[in-house]
């Protein structure tokens, strides 16, 4: 038959919790004051690689007017059915007008396929990776969300060693 335990102090838990809530707070009194060894999201923004797809955009001529020419290649090569909506005619010269182009964001799986198809580099990506919103309506986004304007293209294309304008 074994002997019972020997019955502990009552003051013992209370000891050790004490002693243990005292050693936390010299861990903190030992870092305050010095600066933070790493840094996150959202307080530092990542490096990302120049291969990060992010946000889709429509890039333009140098002089704002629309540089897509209305193929659908992109549409067609999507692996996400319906996700790019393209309406467009010809005008009374026969050049394209872009009527309606929307792409869903939110059902867009990134795969890039619609910017290398492209014939005339119209859709490209951005490092922008801040896509959330509060319903999925917003994040569908049409010809005016998409498109950036002439300097902001003839950058993109400089940024990434392209003729910086395109007439």
């Amino acid at each position: 038959m074994s002997s019972p335990l020997p019955p502990q102090a009552p003051q013992a838990p209370l000891f050790g919790g004490m002693l243990e809530i005292g050693r936390g707070l010299a861990t903190v009194l030992k870092h305050f004051g010095r600066q933070p060894v790493t840094l996150e999201y959202p307080e530092a923004m990542p490096e990302l690689s120049g291969r990060f797809h992010g946000r889709l955009c429509l890039l333009t001529k140098s002089d704002g007017a629309d540089l897509c020419i209305g193929c659908k290649a992109c549409a067609r090569v999507c692996p996400c059915v319906d996700l790019i909506q393209i309406e467009m005619h010809r005008d009374a010269a026969k050049k394209p007008v872009i009527d309606r182009f929307t792409i869903d964001m939110g059902r867009c799986i990134f795969c890039g396929n619609c910017t290398e198809v492209c014939p005339v580099d119209c859709i490209k990506m951005l490092p922008d990776f801040e896509l959330a919103d509060y319903s999925r309506e917003a994040l569908t986004l049409d010809k005016f969300d998409l498109t950036l304007d002439g300097a902001q293209s003839d950058e993109w294309r400089r940024t990434h060693g392209l003729t910086p304008t395109v007439d």
